[in-house]
């Protein structure tokens, strides 16, 4: 028995072996990949203290100034730890694990799960990223982070007319952008502003209640459908699991919101469709695909990781926003009452 349990390990161990070695043949970027990148952003790009680099939506090029330049938290990457060839290499495996589809984000989650055995959603969970200014990759402007985007490819597919309108958005975003004026940020934007959320789960609905302008949104999945026709700021969300995925659609838009700060936008006819794949206690893989076709020429997709807020004795505060915009227009008025 002794001899056949060994014989099985040793069979094991090879077959491994052979796995890791055919990965390494295929994909020149996986050692270098491995050796820098790994630590920080996680398995196969899967993500761990740093976000996921799975799907890459950036060219080598791109990656190979991020890594020169270094970003946000991310320090410079010399040329004696990583040459001009090992990144380009390093963008090719992480291309190939992209083009492998959803499987890059199924680690197999082992973290708590709720009394019907979906995993545990509830509690505190913020972006780390600066979407709520431009969806897509930007540069540092004054009071606005740089951004490497979370739009796949980093392309938003508008139709000649929205593209204009976008720009004039853009041109106008002071004055023009919605939640300037305090109204709710619709979905999915509220889910990357720069504040905290809290999930609830329950057996029939996930309410997730936002710090921003104390905003409510409702996530049946009971199975029932959408309303008749009717148009909301946040529209009507409907879930559903899929293994360990939260998957949501959203409708009835009143077409007023926008996607970002920097203009991008969308009409009454928005479907948004997302999926909140939890990688571990403390990450969910956050995909969004958005369809419009009075605005889009064909569906798109944005990701990016969500994080669990874990501060002992965290709590959703006030972000009141009319109160600042009438505080404001009071000071415009010379304190006048």
């Amino acid at each position: 028995m002794r001899v056949v349990f060994r014989l099985f390990i040793a069979v094991f161990a090879g077959v491994l072996a052979v796995v890791g070695t055919t990965e390494a043949q295929e994909h020149p970027g996986v050692e270098s990949y491995q050796q820098v990148c790994q630590l920080c952003h996680g398995e196969r790009g899967r993500g761990d203290i740093a976000p996921g680099l799975v799907p890459l939506g950036f060219d080598a090029e791109y990656v190979l100034a991020v890594v020169r330049e270094g970003y946000g938290q991310m320090p410079p990457i010399s040329q004696r730890e990583l040459s001009d060839d090992n990144v380009r290499e390093v963008v090719g495996y992480l291309e190939s694990l992209s083009s492998s589809g959803p499987v890059a984000v199924q680690t197999g989650y082992d973290g708590p799960r709720t009394p019907a055995g979906q995993p545990d959603l509830n509690g505190i969970w913020q972006v780390l990223n600066s979407a709520a200014w431009d969806i897509r990759a930007h540069n540092a402007q004054d009071a606005v982070p740089a951004g490497l985007g979370v739009v796949e490819d980093n392309i938003i597919p508008y139709q000649a007319w929205a593209s204009a309108q976008q720009q004039e958005n853009y041109a106008n975003r002071f004055t023009a952008d919605p939640v300037r004026q305090c109204f709710l940020p619709g979905v999915p934007r509220i889910t990357y502003m720069p504040f905290p959320f809290r999930i609830f789960q329950t057996a029939d609905h996930v309410v997730m209640t936002y710090e921003f302008a104390h905003a409510v949104r409702i996530i049946y999945t009971d199975g029932s459908e959408h309303p008749l026709p009717n148009d909301f700021w946040m529209g009507d969300s409907r879930g559903h699991w899929e293994g360990d995925t939260l998957v949501v659609d959203t409708t009835h838009f009143n077409g007023e919101t926008w996607l970002d700060a920097a203009g991008n936008f969308h009409s009454n006819e928005l479907h948004v469709v997302e999926r909140y794949t939890p990688i571990s206690s403390y990450h969910v893989d956050y995909e969004v695909t958005i369809e419009d076709p009075e605005v889009f020429t064909r569906s798109w997709t944005m990701r990016m990781p969500l994080y669990r807020r874990v501060e002992e004795g965290l709590q959703l505060l006030d972000y009141d926003c009319v109160d600042f915009i009438l505080e404001s227009a009071n000071r415009s008025d010379g304190g006048a009452q």
